[in-house]
């Protein structure tokens, strides 16, 4: 299937700020997303974790440069990833995005998180939420909308997080959330690590 998100001229996303160049698109997202995240939780707040508070945290992201933003994605899509060789997660089929979602955010909601031991904590919300981000729901900035999401969810629940070490070791927190999405090879020790990390004590 043809990716219609992306130019019929170039292989980049089309914008909002029609920039054709990757690398340069890729420094004007990382400059606004980075704006973007210093304010989103007073920005997008309410009591429900649900499929439309990922779409909202995504639009409010991403808004100001994709007209997609907050959309769910209509294609299947592939990633060759370093740490897994060049192959890619077997994301969610574009047809079950919200069937698989609201299944990980089902579990991710009736788990008692306030009888969990930080240890126990760690362990099941690092896999619940590698559940989330490998539906993928969106074309681009799943890990940036998860990870903003798991932080709120968290602070609601009464296990708050760094959010400062979970940006400056963003790329080990994607790399780990590929290696916990590998299927029958997924690996959780590297995310429960991070996470169990972040959480705030005390």
């Amino acid at each position: 299937m043809k990716d219609y998100y992306l130019y019929d001229d170039v292989p980049v996303l089309r914008n909002l700020l029609n920039i054709k160049d990757e690398k340069l698109l890729l420094e004007a997202e990382s400059n606004i997303t980075y704006i973007k995240l210093l304010d989103i939780d007073d920005k997008v707040k309410s009591e429900n974790f649900d499929y439309d508070r990922l779409k909202k945290i995504h639009f409010y992201i991403f808004g100001d440069i994709y007209e997609w933003a907050g959309k769910e994605r209509g294609i299947n899509i592939v990633k060759g990833e370093r740490v897994l060789g060049g192959d890619t997660v077997r994301y969610s089929d574009s047809n079950y995005i919200e069937r698989d979602i609201n299944k990980a955010l089902k579990e991710l909601n009736s788990v008692k998180w306030e009888e969990l031991s930080i240890e126990e904590t760690a362990d099941k919300f690092a896999k619940i939420i590698a559940a989330i981000w490998q539906v993928h729901p969106f074309r681009e900035g799943n890990t940036r909308t998860v990870i903003t999401f798991a932080t709120q969810f968290a602070e609601y629940h009464g296990f708050k997080m760094n959010k400062s070490l979970l940006k400056e070791n963003s790329d080990y927190v994607r790399d780990s959330l590929v290696k916990a999405s590998d299927g029958e090879y997924s690996e959780y020790n590297y995310l429960i690590r991070i996470i169990k990390d972040a959480i705030i004590r005390g």
